[in-house]
């Protein structure tokens, strides 16, 4: 039994190494705005529109409305956003891209990463 657990474990590390391979940094602005300006990214019930003039368009969860604002700095992607009536802190996020997904990780990398799925 051990033998057959140890080899579905590294089986299940090689896909998941083949599947981040396949993602790409988004380290500079120019990239960010060709992969992800304009286009309604999706992530279960909340759905935004990042534009290229530095807003931040949606809704979250349960209907609330999203606004918000976001600038490059450096190689991270930073925004302040507003859902419905809370207000959440600046975060400055690492983005990759992988065909249409797109993964924003928290902490400029170090934190929880949110997928979100290129709509159109």
């Amino acid at each position: 039994m051990r033998p057959f657990f140890t080899l579905a474990v590294l089986a299940s590390f090689s896909l998941i190494a083949a599947t981040t391979a396949n993602a790409k940094d988004l380290r500079k602005e120019n990239q960010f705005l060709e992969a992800v300006a304009g286009k309604k990214l999706v992530s279960g019930e909340t759905w935004l529109i990042i534009t290229p003039d530095g807003k931040i368009n949606g809704v979250g969860r349960n209907n609330a409305k999203v606004t918000g604002a976001w600038a490059w700095n450096k190689k991270f992607w930073c925004r302040n956003v507003v859902v419905g009536q809370k207000a959440f802190p600046e975060d400055c996020l690492k983005v990759k891209i992988d065909g249409n997904q797109v993964e924003f990780i928290r902490n400029k990398g170090k934190g929880d990463p949110v997928i979100y799925t290129i709509s159109n």
